[in-house]
């Protein structure tokens, strides 16, 4: 892959990364809701997005430190 485009893919995979851990913390301010459905009852769900969009983030800076480490060792 040229270096041009795996810079560009870094830097996409990083802007994710903000984005999902920006939206988790909105969620965990009470700035946003989302609402769901148990039963007859609405509830508040937006603590489980939080936790999926931290848990999706952290994914993902595991696959970029991983690449790094890898790339720092010249594999």
């Amino acid at each position: 892959m040229p270096q041009a485009s795996l810079n560009a893919m870094l830097a996409a995979y990083r802007a994710q990364i903000d984005w999902l851990l920006s939206q988790a913390e909105e969620f965990e301010k009470g700035h946003r809701h989302i609402a769901g459905r148990v039963g007859d009852k609405e509830v508040d769900v937006s603590h489980a997005y939080a936790a999926e969009y931290r848990h999706r983030a952290g994914n993902m800076q595991a696959v970029l430190e991983a690449y790094e480490r890898l790339h720092a060792k010249g594999v």
